[in-house]
């Protein structure tokens, strides 16, 4: 059951988990509570068998607008460094890097400052046309975290990842689709429903070969050769020994489509 008072909701059907920020009458920015139940959504999502992907999104005209300043830092910063360095404040980044599910984020407003950085996790980012994207931080005089430093120049080159940076000028869906920042842009009303067909597309797959194939991603993102290739040889051993490899191969001969357990 889901209790619309939370700051984020959970929502699970047909292999897919659906994490949405809820806090519309603050453009979806992440206060204390939020960054709790954020973490914690991605941490139960990655520890159920039963995900295969995960949809990120947010309620009402904001994806995420990063902190809520007004509670972080409304009484100055010493607050907001002492739970940080007391580790008290849980990042949603980090159950995100260390997922082995595909995450999509269904951007669906505002994806500013950390919120931004925040859709750069997911492996797939698709915008509704009201989407906007923006590393503000030098507007609030201070720098981006290091996954935006890492991503960014991956995603869109390091041209164009200079100039969202350093000037933390908005960038509009159209703009985020050219740039390859996003890889579609749909009406408002076909956002949630294209993320679900993106989603469905995916778990249909083998569990196995779809978790390899993220973490092989993992490891060429973070430009660690040795890794990836290792990692591949041994993937590819153990996946032609798996049932979900024979389902294939049966399915394939007898015409039919392939039921996958992940076994």
């Amino acid at each position: 059951m889901v209790d619309p008072n939370n700051t984020v909701l959970y929502e699970f059907s047909e292999h897919i988990a659906t994490v949405t920020i809820n806090r519309p009458d603050h453009y979806n920015s992440l206060n204390y509570r939020a960054y709790k139940e954020l973490t914690a959504a991605f941490e139960k999502a990655n520890s159920d068998d039963a995900v295969r992907a995960i949809i990120f999104t947010g309620t009402g005209k904001g994806f995420c607008t990063g902190d809520d300043v007004k509670e972080l830092l409304g009484s100055g910063a010493a607050e907001l460094s002492r739970r940080i360095k007391s580790g008290e404040l849980q990042l949603p980044s980090e159950p995100m890097k260390r997922s082995d599910k595909p995450i999509i984020a269904a951007v669906n407003g505002a994806a500013v400052g950390y919120g931004m950085e925040l859709s750069l996790l997911a492996d797939i980012r698709i915008a509704s046309t009201s989407a906007r994207f923006s590393e503000m931080f030098v507007k609030r005089a201070i720098v981006a975290g290091s996954d935006s430093f890492e991503l960014l120049p991956q995603i869109v080159g390091v041209s164009a990842a200079a100039e969202i940076l350093m000037t933390g000028d908005l960038v509009g869906a159209e703009e985020a689709l050219r740039m390859g920042l996003v890889s579609k842009v749909v009406s408002e009303d076909q956002l949630l429903g294209e993320a679900r067909d993106i989603a469905r597309r995916i778990t249909v797959n083998g569990p196995l070969a779809v978790r390899a194939t993220k973490i092989a991603l993992n490891h060429a993102k973070q430009g660690k050769s040795e890794e990836l290739a290792d990692h591949l040889r041994a993937a590819l051993a153990s996946l032609l020994a798996s049932e979900d490899h024979k389902e294939s191969t049966s399915a394939f001969i007898e015409k039919r489509t392939p039921k996958y357990t992940g076994r």
